[in-house]
């Protein structure tokens, strides 16, 4: 596997695959890696990773001596060479980088060297860029748009200019995606106040308090960004927008605003009430359902009925398998319905593989015997503690047509195991949205190993939840593989494969009761994945 992982890494001659993408028989069905583009990666491996003890002079040499001999190769498909181009300009990145940190190291003992190194690594930063652009421009990326007025009467743009091009293009064609989007939004949503910066980052206020703060490559983009943190996937919010600074005429560059911090965390523990008096409720009515010296024996039996009842659904990742740049993501802080939460790292309920057995499964025992010992009038404080003034537990928020579903993405698993084992109805967490994209291409919606007739079942699925009203938008193919153009998806993981949908589909069920069938998908189709199979393909 590492040795095809090294080859995926340069353009194949045989089949003109590009970097990251595996070789394709000639009708477009994936196959193992040609002989001829292990070889290459063999003598380029060689350059780039072996040739790092080689002084960057020499270095350059041997990459200079190997893109060279390969010019001579006939045998190679019609623009591979415009391929190969863009793969010498990845290994000059790397000795251009190399060379500049290699002169800092010469020179230590008598000058500061950070100018030098800073100055070959904006150089290989560019060549960089360059070689991006290239790769875009000739590869099965060459479809994003270009602002052809800007273009219009240039026979041989320089790259500058071709790349300002696709920035205006992109934007351009972001925005017409957006202005798409809104119309299936049929509820009024919340009020907001937003404010769009020059570099992207946004900051909005509802009018009952919640905070989004987030990172969009567009104003245009704010509604999407905050339409995550709705009642539903189907309300619309309403925003007033203050833009400061000028609006940009490609993407925004920024890519690290200002995002949720403790003091949010803890002003959204305090700002909702009923939450935590309900959960402070359903603790103090357990302390005295639960003698002390039975806890370990409630915990055991409140666990088995969990993994039961409402085992895990797998980890939503169907927006960071998209191969379309993020163009817009936001965070808050919020009360959450426990039970929405259908994923927490650890996939049995109660079951935690680490390494420190204070963290392994006897944590949920003794964890739960310290809350349900704590007096009534200090479990606020208690909370307030564990869940707010440490780091918070991180949800990333998938929106539905009746409410969101939750899963846990960079830390609280044990925090969340131990609520959804006790039944405890809300807990404090940040939440994280990431926009759903506008293309979905089959290849990154399930493993292409599975071959031919699991690509096309997924295409013609699509076509049905189009037909059916569960999606909108379009349709394309690019050879045997259909690319979705999504305006609206009220239950966005069905656009997943069999196991993801049916999986989420049983988790929405349990949630929000009905709801799927007020989309018009029927009880039967829910009852497991054989049953969505049937009723999605018939």
């Amino acid at each position: 596997m590492t040795a095809d992982w090294d080859a995926l890494d340069w353009t194949c001659p045989t089949c003109a695959a590009s970097r990251t993408k595996t070789c394709t028989t000639k009708d477009g069905r994936p196959r193992p890696t040609h002989l001829a583009r292990r070889l290459t990666s063999i003598l380029l491996q060689f350059a780039v990773r072996r040739g790092r003890g080689q002084p960057p002079a020499e270095r350059a040499q041997i990459v200079r001596s190997l893109s060279t001999a390969q010019e001579s190769d006939t045998s190679a498909r019609e623009g591979y060479l415009w391929h190969q181009a863009t793969d010498e300009l990845y290994l000059w990145d790397q000795v251009v980088a190399a060379a500049g940190r290699h002169a800092a190291a010469a020179v230590e003992g008598h000058l500061d060297g950070d100018e030098l190194r800073d100055a070959a690594q904006e150089a290989a930063h560019r060549i960089s860029q360059a070689r991006d652009l290239l790769h875009e421009w000739h590869s099965e990326r060459a479809e994003y748009p270009l602002d052809e007025e800007l273009l219009a009467g240039v026979l041989r743009p320089a790259p500058s200019l071709l790349a300002r091009a696709r920035r205006r293009g992109d934007i351009q064609r972001l925005e017409a995606d957006l202005a798409r989007r809104p119309v299936y939004l049929d509820r009024p949503g919340g009020t907001w106040s937003a404010m769009w910066h020059s570099d992207g980052a946004l900051t909005a206020h509802r009018d009952d308090g919640l905070c989004v703060r987030g990172w969009s490559a567009t104003p245009d983009a704010t509604g999407q960004a905050v339409q995550s943190f709705e009642a539903t996937s189907r309300h619309s919010p309403r925003i007033t927008l203050t833009l400061h600074g000028e609006r940009p005429e490609g993407p925004a560059a920024g890519s690290d605003p200002p995002g949720i911090d403790r003091g949010d965390v803890l002003r959204a523990f305090d700002a909702d009430r009923a939450a935590l008096d309900a959960t402070v409720a359903a603790i103090t009515q357990l302390q005295r359902d639960w003698p002390e010296h039975e806890v370990s024996d409630w915990v055991r039996a409140a666990t088995t009925q969990l993994q039961t009842n409402a085992p895990q659904s797998p980890y939503f990742s169907l927006y960071n398998r998209q191969r379309e740049h993020h163009w817009a993501y936001s965070e808050s802080a919020a009360w959450v319905r426990t039970d929405a939460i259908v994923y927490a790292i650890d996939m049995v309920w109660g079951d935690f593989d680490r390494s420190e057995a204070a963290r392994g499964p006897s944590w949920i025992p003794r964890a739960a015997r310290e809350l349900l010992t704590t007096k009534p009038e200090q479990l606020a404080a208690f909370l307030r503690h564990h869940l707010a003034e440490e780091p918070a537990i991180s949800l990333s928020v998938t929106n539905g047509p009746a409410g969101p579903l939750y899963n846990v993405s960079t830390g609280g698993a044990h925090r969340t195991h131990l609520f959804r084992i006790l039944g405890l109805p809300w807990m404090i967490a940040k939440l994280y949205a990431r926009i759903p994209p506008r293309r979905f291409d089959v290849a990154s919606v399930i493993d292409t190993a599975k071959g031919m007739t699991e690509v096309e079942r997924v295409g013609r699925g699509w076509h049905t939840l189009l037909e059916r009203g569960l999606l909108h938008g379009r349709i394309r193919y690019e050879g045997a593989f259909a690319v979705l153009d999504l305006d609206h998806a009220s239950a966005p993981w069905l656009i997943g494969d069999a196991a993801l949908a049916s999986a989420y589909n049983a988790a929405y069920e349990r949630v929000y009761p009905g709801a799927l069938a007020e989309l018009g998908i029927p009880a039967t189709a829910l009852s497991g994945r054989e049953a969505w199979e049937q009723w999605l393909y018939g």
